[in-house]
């Protein structure tokens, strides 16, 4: 999924703040095989005034910021994080960026990240950039494997639930491949 970030204006300080601490406390709640590569602490998110979420950068000093920046993610757990910490730009620094993806992955891909933090964080409120699919947001299945993915402490557990849920991304960013058979 090719996901594109523009700058509009910088967040308040109140904004970056909030926005830092999200960051921190769901680096943390998270397993470490989700965690980005080479990133052991969540200090190391932090360069200075700019967060490195998964090879985009985000600051609230304008002369940090590029006004388009572009990726394309093709780790999942690198995948996972960024959609993660997309979400909540985009909820705790409300107009400050544009997120937006190619169409061929429209109305996928922010289910799954969007009920992980809904629930782990305890808000209900966030909305992600652009449309989801309520009945996957809605699937008690989803939020199951999530919560038991965050809390198996089994390697093999932990395996098995990340299996799920990349096979779910999968079957809904690619629905013909789920009936080609």
């Amino acid at each position: 999924m090719i996901t594109t970030v523009y700058f509009d204006k910088p967040p308040s300080e109140d904004a970056w703040i909030d926005l830092t601490l999200a960051v921190t406390e769901v680096y943390w709640l998270l397993p470490a095989t989700t965690w980005p590569v080479d990133i052991n602490q969540a200090s190391d998110l932090f360069s200075g005034a700019v967060l490195d979420v998964a090879g985009l950068q985000f600051s609230q000093q304008p002369g940090h910021m590029q006004s388009v920046q572009q990726t394309l993610w093709i780790d999942s757990r690198q995948d996972f994080f960024g959609r993660l910490m997309l979400l909540l730009i985009h909820n705790l620094c409300p107009g400050c960026f544009r997120i937006e993806r190619d169409t061929q992955t429209a109305g996928c891909g922010w289910e799954q990240p969007l009920i992980w933090l809904r629930h782990h964080l305890q808000r209900p409120e966030l909305k992600a950039p652009d449309a989801v699919n309520e009945r996957i947001l809605t699937d008690d299945s989803v939020r199951r494997h999530l919560v038991q993915f965050r809390d198996s402490i089994n390697n093999d557990e932990l395996s098995y639930h990340w299996s799920v849920i990349t096979l779910m991304d999968n079957v809904w960013l690619n629905p013909g491949l789920s009936r080609s058979k």
